[in-house]
């Protein structure tokens, strides 16, 4: 009876994992960030649409005018709360001394 030799951490790692073999691809910041925006943007204008025509008088269902505004509000403080994570980071660089 003879011991096997351990296989290297990145051949045990691919054999059990193939997507981790597979060098990872740069995700590009600004059109994640674009895109959260344009959702953002998408979902507002929805909702007030949905407003003006519920204002309007027209036969619009008075939940789905209530979703659209809650959607919109998740939404909204979703991207604030984004924005201070950043804000944060980028402020917390700025004190690091090198």
């Amino acid at each position: 009876m003879s011991i096997q030799p351990i296989a290297p951490l990145e051949a045990a790692s691919a054999d059990r994992m193939p997507e981790l073999a597979q060098p990872a691809q740069g995700v590009d910041f600004s059109a994640v960030v674009g895109g959260g925006l344009q959702q953002l943007d998408q979902s507002l204008a929805q909702a007030d649409a949905q407003v003006r025509a519920l204002a309007a008088g027209q036969d619009v269902p008075v939940h789905e005018v209530m979703i659209a505004l809650e959607q919109a509000r998740v939404d909204m403080t979703f991207a604030v709360e984004v924005r201070n994570r950043l804000l944060e980071s980028y402020q917390e660089l700025t004190r690091m001394q090198l």
